[in-house]
């Protein structure tokens, strides 16, 4: 969906994601940074854009670019989907960062800022994360932020390439995130900065219809 919120920590933004933002992320597009991905890899910035419009013409999808604080170099791009306000439930995902920036304070800073608008902001019960089961490196990460693993679903879904793929399933609870918090907070404090902000809508954003 279309949305006008920023969020501001660690050294990073979250600002709404654009179309525009595909000439400059395609450049860190590659078979092996798309690998696991659900949606086919884009072969041109134009193709990436039009994954980026489908992103925002979902209802239940509050899409962000990643970018470096002080400079707004772009660093990749994440979204909250499947939002269902009544059942009080979302996932992250639609991530990926350029190279250079894997296994730094980038990911786990934009989880931070996500997971908090989640449940302090939404007032999630849950929160889930889903990846191809092959990608081990995801799985790590998502499991370094804190989050439990539930299980994996054989014979999810297609892969881009014809193939049938597990998926794995990992979820933080309501009642979990301030241990999860603090551990994250933690883990982030040498890059906290004294400009940070977390600049909300007047309201908490709402799907267009609750699922």
């Amino acid at each position: 969906m279309q949305h006008d919120l920023a969020l501001t920590r660690h050294g990073i933004s979250l600002v709404p994601l654009s179309p525009d933002h595909a000439g400059p992320l395609f450049d860190f597009v590659d078979p092996g940074l798309w690998s696991g991905m659900a949606a086919e890899q884009p072969l041109s910035a134009s193709e990436l854009a039009e994954l980026f419009a489908a992103r925002l013409a979902d209802p239940d999808t509050i899409p962000f670019t990643v970018v470096e604080q002080r400079t707004g170099a772009l660093l990749g791009t994440t979204s909250l989907y499947e939002y269902s306000s009544r059942q009080q439930r979302l996932e992250i995902g639609g991530t990926f960062y350029g190279r250079p920036f894997w296994g730094s304070h980038v990911n786990p800073a934009a989880k931070q800022l996500l997971l908090a608008y989640s449940f302090d902001e939404l007032a999630v019960h849950r929160v889930a994360f889903r990846c191809d089961a092959r990608n081990t490196r995801s799985a790590s990460a998502i499991q370094r932020l804190g989050a439990s693993y539930e299980g994996t679903l054989r014979g999810h879904r297609f892969a881009p390439d014809g193939t049938r793929c597990d998926t794995a399933v990992f979820s933080i609870l309501h009642e979990e995130w301030p241990r999860v918090r603090e551990a994250l907070l933690r883990r982030l404090a040498p890059f906290e900065m004294s400009d940070n902000r977390c600049a909300y809508i007047a309201e908490p954003v709402q799907p267009e219809h609750a699922a």
